[in-house]
């Protein structure tokens, strides 16, 4: 009977042994798994922050240079409208020079310098000259013994002449007006004004 006993000892031994060693190797497995799945985890939460942080980095950049091409444009519109204030200044200065001269005694003189200018280009040839309301009569005066016909019109205001030449259709624009639109477009080149 000890013998048995004995027997049924190391018996029980051996399987609590086992038995052991099986709850040893679950745990080992289970904390072995439970380490695998943080580190998985780990990566995972990882990888998904630094996702996170490159959408938040791509949104940053998007909204700074739409803030950079808003300030660009705002500043573009800045310069634009203070360069047309300027040359709007500037060419008004301009056209109330050339209302005092049309105001002046020297008037009379420079209309009838315009008028032989168009006439040497065709002499000889009848010609409609075009004065506006306040020339129309110091044009018929000047246009007097030439081959000219004065007539009013009302495509111009500032001052000058405008002859035309009906048989050939030829038009010479010695008005203060066009010398003076021209005058700004050449301004506006010249000065560095065409472009930003």
């Amino acid at each position: 009977m000890k013998k048995e006993s004995e027997r049924l000892n190391k018996f029980k031994l051996a399987v609590f042994s086992q038995a052991q060693k099986q709850a040893d190797d679950i745990v080992s497995d289970a904390q072995q798994d439970r380490k695998q799945r943080l580190a998985d985890a780990k990566d995972k939460t990882h990888s998904d922050m630094l996702s996170e942080l490159e959408q938040i980095d791509r949104e940053y950049q998007a909204d700074m240079v739409r803030e950079i091409s808003s300030r660009k444009i705002q500043a573009q519109r800045n310069v634009l409208t203070h360069r047309s204030e300027m040359i709007d200044r500037v060419f008004d200065n301009i056209r109330k020079q050339l209302l005092e001269l049309c105001d002046s005694e020297k008037y009379p003189e420079e209309l009838k310098a315009r008028l032989d200018k168009c006439a040497a280009q065709a002499p000889d040839k009848k010609a409609t000259a075009y004065f506006t309301k306040r020339d129309i009569e110091l044009g018929r005066e000047l246009c007097k013994g030439t081959a000219f016909t004065a007539e009013e019109t009302s495509d111009f205001s500032l001052g000058g002449v405008l002859v035309v030449f009906k048989d050939s259709q030829i038009a010479l624009d010695c008005t203060f007006d066009s010398a003076l639109e021209q005058e700004r477009e050449n301004f506006s080149k010249s000065a560095g004004l065409g472009q930003i």
